[in-house]
């Protein structure tokens, strides 16, 4: 059983988030779900914060805490709407976390050749 901190929750709700989001930031212990980025160390990470939902609203996905993820804002927009795979909160999860492996790989490979174009042009 997953223990989350009520008293935390509280304070949050106090700071203004709902209820829901709180739960779910706590829940994540402030990290993003799918890379494990700590978005709670400085101000850009925490502005990052993304509330996804694992299942997109636009192939069924529902509101429920259940159905949300904190995600960093690279990890959500990589994933865009994605639907993961599998019967559980974690097996989505999971299955989120291969998919934006391959996004990143790919996208890693795209920004090398950049790179090394604008170097062979002497922009870097």
């Amino acid at each position: 059983m997953l223990l989350v901190s009520e008293s935390l929750i509280s304070e949050m709700i106090k700071f203004g988030y709902p209820k829901e989001d709180a739960f779910v930031f706590v829940r994540a212990k402030g990290r993003c779900e799918y890379c494990d980025a700590e978005l709670m160390h400085d101000r850009i990470a925490f502005d990052s914060v993304q509330f996804d939902h694992i299942t997109p609203k636009s192939k069924g996905g529902g509101n429920s805490a259940d159905n949300i993820a904190l995600a960093c804002k690279v990890c959500n927009t990589a994933k865009s709407t994605y639907l993961p795979a599998g019967d559980s909160r974690e097996e989505r999860i999971q299955d989120t976390k291969r998919h934006l492996g391959e996004r990143r790989a790919h996208a890693d490979g795209f920004w090398k050749k950049v790179s090394d174009a604008f170097r062979e042009h002497g922009f870097t």
